[in-house]
């Protein structure tokens, strides 16, 4: 019993002198880590979570082919309308304001199209707000009651102007 006890005192004497231990004042000991073992052991614990991680949701390979995503070098704003809500189709109200914005090299300004019924539906706004470069902007306000399809070759939409309830 005696050799048992002084070898739990040295141990516990050890660990103290090491930084490892701590007694609190009810004489009971306490496990403690060093900062720079602390360090030690939450990187190796990231470590082995990371990589449980990946065996529970392993990466899935990239696509080979590259994908041409066309992107905005701005995030529209409501009543913008840009080039990926062609075939879309859009209410607004009688002196409510929205643009058209698309890209130069791809749509040409002089391509498009403005076919209204009545003839008088929308106004050209002389006020815009600047886009890029390479891009340009029409916009217009509704003037009339009425439909009108723009379009620029494959792009095409549907402005409908109705009567503020």
């Amino acid at each position: 019993m005696k050799r048992y006890f002084y070898s739990s005192l040295l141990v516990v004497s050890i660990l103290l002198f090491c930084g490892c231990v701590t007694v609190n004042n009810h004489n009971t000991v306490e496990v403690t880590l060093s900062p720079d073992m602390a360090t030690g052991t939450a990187k190796v614990a990231r470590k082995y979570t990371q990589a449980a991680q990946l065996t529970m949701y392993p990466m899935t390979a990239a696509p080979t082919e590259p994908v041409v995503i066309d992107t905005l070098p701005w995030t529209p704003m409501p009543g913008e309308i840009v080039a990926r809500d062609s075939g879309e189709s859009f209410d607004f109200w009688m002196t409510s304001r929205f643009s058209i914005i698309l890209k130069q090299s791809d749509y040409p300004i002089t391509s498009l199209e403005l076919i209204c019924n009545p003839e008088v539906v929308l106004g050209r706004i002389s006020n815009i707000e600047p886009v890029p470069s390479d891009y340009y902007v029409i916009r217009y306000e509704g003037v009339a009651s009425g439909q009108c399809l723009i379009r620029n070759g494959l792009f095409e939409v549907t402005i409908n102007i109705v009567n503020h309830p």
